[in-house]
């Protein structure tokens, strides 16, 4: 069956980036995340960022949060001291060990973490939350209606704009002259939950990505060079050529040095709204 309108488009920009070979298919059996999931554990102890305390302003100490590919616990067990219970659902076992070894290492003792895919998952709470996990599904309306549906009183979902595979197309155009397509990111799924009847309040977060601290500026010139070659995956002196010839289309000087112009506007996004009247919402 062709689906249209919203959901139709966000399948088929899926579908692009899926054939493009943009990211795994995360459909399929295996554990795509393996290689990565240490990388995603954070002290749950560390002091909140703006981003972390504007989802924690929206949580309530009675709560249960479950958070939906949860992966090591980067949001939820930093949350965990601030709701009555925490409850991860994240198919990686890899992200799973993650989680697990953060909680020990913290002493957290109202936190746990179940292997199911959301789809196959029965858990509810009063908070639904996932970050960083909209853009791997193809088929979003159930996905998104079952978010709904298993939250009590508020949905919080989080994107980052421009998605992560697309945080480079610009330096890419600029470079190599290439236009890769786009993953499904906030706009598509802005408009997906319009069609389905909910209107979402869309507040774009203070913090740059954590992952990239050259955001911040303070790179030397061979840093500046060095860092785009790196997220162009290229070694060969053609593109070093071609990435020194552009510096100053890429980077911009700061007081403490050159910082990336084509990531200077990356945010992450949230997405929440309110779940009381879900009976009336019919999918």
């Amino acid at each position: 069956m062709t689906v249209t309108g919203a959901a139709g488009n966000y399948a088929a920009v899926y579908d692009a980036a899926l054939a493009a070979q943009r990211f795994a298919d995360h459909r399929q059996p295996g554990d795509h995340w393996a290689e990565w999931a240490e990388l995603f554990r954070r002290d749950p102890g560390r002091p909140p960022d703006a981003n972390l305390s504007v989802i924690a302003g929206c949580l309530r100490p009675d709560d249960r949060l479950v958070d939906v590919g949860g992966g090591a616990g980067r949001v939820s067990l930093a949350l965990a001291g601030r709701v009555r219970e925490v409850v991860a659902v994240e198919p990686s076992a890899a992200m799973r060990a993650q989680f697990v070894a953060a909680r020990a290492a913290a002493g957290i003792a109202n936190a746990r973490v179940t292997p199911e895919r959301w789809a196959d998952s029965s858990e509810t709470g009063e908070v639904v939350h996932l970050s960083d996990v909209t853009y791997f599904v193809r088929d979003i309306v159930p996905f998104l209606a079952k978010l709904h549906r298993a939250a009590a009183r508020r949905v919080l979902l989080t994107v980052w704009h421009p998605a992560p595979g697309d945080f480079d197309s610009e330096l890419r155009r600029i470079v190599l002259g290439e236009a890769p397509p786009p993953w499904p990111g906030l706009p598509e799924l802005a408009a997906v939950l319009w069609e389905m009847g909910l209107l979402p309040h869309i507040r774009p977060l203070p913090e740059l990505p954590w992952w990239l601290p050259e955001t911040a500026g303070g790179l030397t010139e061979p840093q500046a060079v060095d860092l785009a070659m790196r997220r162009l995956e290229r070694t060969d002196d053609g593109t070093r050529a071609a990435v020194s010839a552009n510096l100053t289309r890429l980077f911009e000087e700061t007081p403490h040095g050159l910082a990336p112009r084509w990531l200077a506007h990356a945010r992450e996004i949230l997405l929440t709204w309110p779940t009381g009247g879900h009976d009336s919402v019919s999918f």
